[in-house]
């Protein structure tokens, strides 16, 4: 067995751990993107692997070195995907993608420094062109996620305020649209179905030095408006009586600054105590289907 055999099952080993064994890292935002960010490296060191074997040890040259090389790494990309569904691992076609820029890059990288291949200049800056794609199209969401922690750590305790646009990265819908404008974020209740609204994941999760949590809101519509309150730890169930909930109502036009005794939230669910070292998400919802179908929200705070 040839070294570079041998190193290509090596990192078979090595990619197999890293794909299917469960990592021991707390869940968190920035864990989901550290973990998908290890897919490009991966791929790029076993695309060059393979297209070494193909070259050195099997006689494949120009063209047809870059197709083969190529079509085997990402068919490798797509069956890795496919094996960890029926392991219960998070398989997506988001890691496919990761899977493919790595992929290029190594093909791009190889063009670059391939002295055996006559290739034209234009295809070498076209190859160039590939690698700072690839490199950007990786960096950008880690740059943008250390971003976002910098703005959430360095405005708590406000929890979010919208001078920035950055405050939506944290923030999921489901049933609205919703968009800063003027310094709130404007949310229109679309979905006819189950409660409506948006969260507000991981925030700073220690509120133990807190005593009040304080929602600047605004019904802007003609119509009453039931806005409802949920806050979960990192605990949570799946049922209802597991979590914080609070309807409020607000009169057409009234804007008002919700206060909510951090210890009511504690004493949310009916079991246990909540932990307020490990909060998880806020989420606000409308509470009725009837009434308004709008929200503007001004910002979250703790005092």
């Amino acid at each position: 067995m040839n070294r570079r055999l041998a190193l290509l099952l090596l990192f078979l080993c090595v990619a197999a751990a890293l794909l299917f064994v469960p990592m021991p890292i707390a869940a968190s935002h920035a864990a989901t993107i550290i973990e998908n960010a290890g897919h490009m490296p991966l791929f790029f060191v076993g695309t060059l692997l393979i297209l070494a074997i193909l070259r050195r040890d099997m006689g494949f040259e120009g063209l047809r070195l870059y197709v083969l090389g190529g079509l085997v790494a990402a068919t490798a990309g797509v069956l890795s995907e496919a094996i960890q569904k029926p392991l219960r691992r998070d398989a997506s076609w988001e890691d496919v993608v990761a899977d493919i820029i790595g992929v290029l890059l190594a093909l791009a990288v190889y063009a670059m420094f391939d002295r055996r291949t006559r290739m034209h200049a234009m295809t070498r800056a076209g190859a160039l062109v590939v690698i700072i794609g690839c490199l950007v199209t990786y960096l950008t969401p880690m740059v943008t996620m250390a971003v976002a922690y910098v703005h959430r750590n360095g405005q708590f305790p406000v929890l979010a305020n919208f001078r920035s646009h950055v405050d939506l990265y944290w923030t999921v819908g489901y049933g609205v649209r919703r968009e800063i404008r003027d310094d709130a974020l404007e949310v229109e209740f679309q979905s006819e179905r189950g409660f409506p609204g948006f969260s507000f994941f991981e925030p700073v999760a220690d509120w133990r030095r807190f005593e009040t949590l304080l929602i600047d809101v605004e019904n802007p519509a003609a119509d009453v408006l039931t806005l409802g309150v949920r806050v979960n730890d990192r605990r949570r169930g799946r049922t209802f009586s597991d979590r914080f909930n609070r309807n409020f109502e607000l009169a057409p036009g009234e804007r008002r600054v919700i206060e909510i005794p951090l210890d009511d939230i504690r004493r949310g669910p009916r079991n246990r105590l909540m932990n307020m070292g490990q909060v998880s998400d806020v989420t606000l919802f409308r509470g009725k289907k009837i009434g308004s179908q709008r929200v503007r929200l001004y910002s979250m705070r703790l005092q």
